[in-house]
């Protein structure tokens, strides 16, 4: 056992001196994935965490944690389509069809840091060494929709609720503009009011397609009045919320 100790204790300085090189140079290193993905319009970003347990055998350990960071980078676009209470009824489902090939989905990532910890586990005398690799990533959404649909996790055409709040919007010529020009918005059925406040408006919008595309049409649209920033977050009585935040031009007075 002390000998795999001191054996384990070297093999891990070893790999943080590798992880520390790497790390000086990962900052400015992107991957672009040759994928069927790059074709496709619409693009989550999001950033995961891979994690690996590292045993006597070590040469593995900076590809496995890569691949598990990937997973987890697909797992998040997967969770933005997929209704939350459903994702533990398609487990085997998605680890078979989807998660088994996650560099499909990824447009691109970049490594961000690796680093060496030690898990103080109390079942595990003197704790094991785990390898982490932290990414960035962009998901095609519109082939992770179409996989998922194909899998029967989804439904082609099925309808969803997304929730929509609008902040700071208190120009009414880009209130109409937005709200009209998201009613035109690809796969948008309905559009309902919620409710009104001074700096806060709630809507709800009936759609075939997910927050994130939604959300990727709606940072496309021109408006000339100002800029909007839009962002998908969790919300309470939805499974999706997109927040949109308008920034007027300032105009100069002569």
């Amino acid at each position: 056992m002390k000998a795999f100790k001191n054996q384990l204790s070297a093999i891990s300085y070893q790999l943080s001196t590798i992880s520390l090189l790497f790390t000086i140079h990962c900052s400015l290193f992107t991957v672009f994935i040759p994928s069927l993905a790059l074709s496709q319009g619409s693009i989550m970003h999001t950033e995961a965490l891979g994690t690996i347990a590292i045993t006597e055998n070590t040469a593995d350990a900076d590809r496995l944690a890569l691949e598990d960071a990937l997973k987890r980078a697909v797992a998040k676009g997967v969770e933005g389509i997929v209704p939350k209470g459903e994702l533990d009824k398609w487990a085997l489902i998605l680890d078979d069809k989807i998660y088994s090939n996650a560099a499909r989905y990824i447009l691109n990532y970049r490594i961000l840091s690796k680093e060496i910890m030690e898990d103080e586990s109390p079942v595990t005398e003197g704790g094991i060494a785990i390898y982490n690799a932290y990414i960035e990533a962009d998901i095609a959404v519109e082939l992770l929709t179409k996989d998922l649909t194909s899998a029967g996790v989804i439904q082609e055409g099925e309808v969803k609720r997304i929730s929509i709040t609008l902040l700071n919007f208190r120009n009414y010529k880009a209130f109409e503009f937005l709200k009209s020009n998201i009613f035109k918005a690809r796969g948008v059925k309905k559009l309902h009011y919620i409710s009104f406040t001074r700096d806060r408006i709630e809507l709800a919008v009936e759609a075939s397609v997910g927050a994130y595309t939604l959300q990727q049409e709606i940072m496309d649209m021109n408006m000339k009045e100002g800029k909007i920033e839009a962002a998908v977050v969790a919300g309470w009585f939805a499974s999706d919320k997109i927040e949109i935040r308008f920034f007027p031009i300032k105009r100069q007075v002569n």
